[in-house]
């Protein structure tokens, strides 16, 4: 054992790719589990020096990597085998529920996590690398890969937390011979994945929002057994089936949305060796990749999923402090390659001994979407922040949110502007402003004060007396330069935004 650490650390001496805290982890990592070390004999006995260059990454970057198993169970721990893939809507769901519950009575969720580092085994590890290593030299869209781009989007054994299953091969498995062999003849590999897209295309879909809910990450033949799911589902799919055919590709995230209480959305790029460019698309869709157009105005972060861990904080291992949202090891900040960035600093009136996060407003309160962490300093630094969106700095302890600013701006240079400083405010009447979504609110619709979010004014529609007019139900008038509540509860929505002196609102 010994020997052998020795011999990987001399081996892998390069700073550019393996930095020192990954040498503590090998290190760490092959004494603790002895399946991994296996994998490294196995190269090592064949003098294999680029594989065990990728044995190295794998396991220096294993980390909290693992399979999550979710299951819905009654009192004794039973499963009631619930799959979600098996009804046509939510009110097949609930009937079959309830029919379960009756009988078994109170059903809860019993979540199960399985770390790689101590259920993989060396054999599915050498077949997944030995498969990937192959389809590397095969296809013509890996030629001028670096060992770095290889190794993020060709190499991963996993794409999420999903089940582990030879995917590659069931991928090759389930496409003709025919179908293989187009791929390769497409000279473009936007032209190949568009080819490979449509394949799916039939074999998957949209499932619609019920799916939201499922925190089950499924394998590739999970997938394709239920045959829909919502857009991360999707994105998954696509990785397998273009990674098992030496398409180099990953996927990138929004967490929020600006102006709306939906939730996020996932979306995949390939990388096109000769151009060094990614191209994004969403999986599944009628238009590939070279065609894809993000439809969500200055998302506050664009996240990449990736294999490798990024440079890791000691807080993060307290969950009390650190928001579950940022509570991640890989995700590396692509926000710039979507969206005008700029770098934030901001002063404090004074210094936190915990993390500050810049939020977002979304569903009713500010969610974070970043953090900053230096309890020496009464200023903090946010970079790559998204252009043209509403921030406010916060503080999370203890499962809780609270607000550590005012709520400002930051405008399409880049200036921040404090939401209170605002100048030239001036009172106006809701029913003068040619807003669409304004105008269009529904009955019942109400406006709030941000700050006490007491009712300002109601939207009242009634059809036999045509009337359809916004109605004052407070003294306090509406001012330009002004955050508001925006609420209808009948439609769900719960967002804020500003009434500006050109007759123009901004929503946020």
């Amino acid at each position: 054992m010994k020997n052998l650490i020795i011999f990987l650390l001399i081996f892998f001496i390069s700073p550019n790719c393996f930095c020192q805290q990954n040498k503590n982890t090998l290190k760490q990592t092959i004494k603790n589990y002895p399946e991994l070390e296996a994998v490294i004999k196995h190269y090592k006995k064949k003098d294999d020096n680029e594989k065990l260059k990728a044995v190295n990454f794998l396991i220096a970057n294993i980390g909290t990597k693992g399979s999550f198993i979710y299951d819905l169970v009654d009192n004794n721990e039973k499963s009631v085998g619930y799959n979600i893939s098996n009804f046509k809507d939510e009110m097949d769901e609930k009937k079959w529920l309830d029919s379960i519950t009756a009988v078994r009575g109170k059903l809860h969720e019993k979540e199960t996590f399985l770390p790689d580092s101590k259920y993989i085994t060396a054999q599915f590890l050498i077949n997944n690398i030995d498969k990937a290593f192959e389809v590397r030299e095969k296809s013509p869209f890996c030629k001028d890969l670096t060992d770095a781009e290889f190794y993020e989007y060709i190499l991963p054994y996993r794409v999420s937390t999903e089940k582990l299953e030879n995917w590659s091969d069931q991928v090759l498995n389930d496409l003709s011979q025919a179908q293989k062999d187009s791929v390769y003849s497409f000279t473009t590999v936007l032209a190949a994945t568009s080819y490979i897209n449509k394949i799916y295309q039939k074999r998957f879909q949209f499932g619609g929002n019920r799916y939201f809910k499922e925190k089950k990450v499924r394998s590739y033949s999970e997938l394709l057994k239920d045959k829909s799911g919502k857009c991360n589902d999707m994105c998954n799919l696509m990785i397998f089936a273009l990674r098992a055919l030496g398409i180099p590709s990953g996927f990138d995230g929004i967490q929020y949305k600006r102006a709306s209480n939906d939730v996020g959305h996932d979306w995949c790029f390939i990388l096109d060796t000769k151009t060094k460019k990614n191209y994004p698309f969403d999986a599944l869709s009628d238009n590939g990749p070279g065609f894809f157009n993000l439809p969500y105005k200055n998302a506050p972060k664009v996240m990449r999923k990736q294999f490798a861990l990024v440079s890791v904080n000691s807080i993060k291992n307290d969950k009390s402090i650190i928001h579950p949202n940022l509570f991640e090891d890989n995700s590396l900040d692509v926000t710039s390659e979507y969206f005008e960035t700029t770098n934030l600093t901001f002063p404090l009136e004074k210094k936190y001994q915990e993390p500050v996060y810049l939020s977002i407003w979304n569903n009713g309160w500010w969610k974070p979407v970043d953090y900053f962490y230096n309890p020496n300093q009464a200023t903090v630094a946010f970079n790559n922040v998204s252009k043209d969106n509403l921030y406010c700095l916060t503080k999370y302890r203890y499962f809780t949110t609270e607000q550590a600013s005012e709520p400002f701006i930051i405008n399409k240079l880049g200036e921040i502007k404090h939401i209170n400083s605002l100048a030239s405010k001036k009172e106006i009447n809701l029913n003068g402003y040619k807003n669409k979504e304004l105008k269009n609110a529904k009955n019942n619709a109400k406006i709030l004060d941000f700050e006490n979010k007491t009712s300002i004014c109601q939207k009242i529609v009634e059809e036999n007396s045509k009337k359809d007019e916004w109605i004052m139900t407070s003294t306090t008038n509406l001012q330009t330069n002004t955050l508001y509540h925006f609420t209808d509860e009948t439609n769900k929505i719960n967002k804020i935004f500003l009434l500006k002196n050109d007759g123009s609102v901004d929503w946020y």
